[in-house]
């Protein structure tokens, strides 16, 4: 079913630089007032999200459920995105994000990647890849240092 997503209909116009920054800042704003409306309302019905290590789910109804949990426990969340490419339709940002989490009460950080595909004017598709420390203990430094 994710073969559905692959091509844009080619009649829409490529997003330029500054709607997607636009979208952007809209998304941090959102993000750090635990606003799931907004953000839900810019999801096509049928959206399909593949988040960090959760499995593959779908539908505007699952991805509310979903950040609404997600924001309850990230605490004072503070987010900073960054565009990296457009190609059509298809927008690549990072981000990085602060919070306090609400079970344990530490001071947590975390780094992504995410790939966007809209259609009409809708998210259809968010791949994204995100790493999450306790703050100021970023372990992957110790793994990776082959020094």
């Amino acid at each position: 079913m994710a073969d559905q997503f692959a091509t844009v209909q080619k009649t829409e116009e490529p997003i330029t630089w500054d709607a997607a920054e636009a979208a952007l800042k809209l998304s941090e704003e959102r993000f750090q007032a635990g606003d799931v409306e907004g953000l839900v309302s810019k999801y096509h019905d049928d959206v399909i999200i593949r988040f960090a290590s959760l499995p593959e789910f779908r539908g505007k109804e699952a991805a509310r459920r979903w950040l609404q949990k997600r924001l309850e426990r990230q605490l004072n969340y503070t987010l900073k995105k960054e565009l990296l490419a457009i190609d059509g339709q298809k927008v690549t940002r990072s981000w990085t994000g602060h919070w306090v989490d609400s079970q344990t009460r530490k001071k947590m950080e975390g780094r992504g990647i995410e790939f966007l595909q809209y259609q009409d004017g809708k998210l259809v598709l968010w791949d994204a890849c995100f790493h999450v420390w306790e703050e100021g203990k970023r372990l992957e430094n110790e793994y990776f240092d082959l020094a």
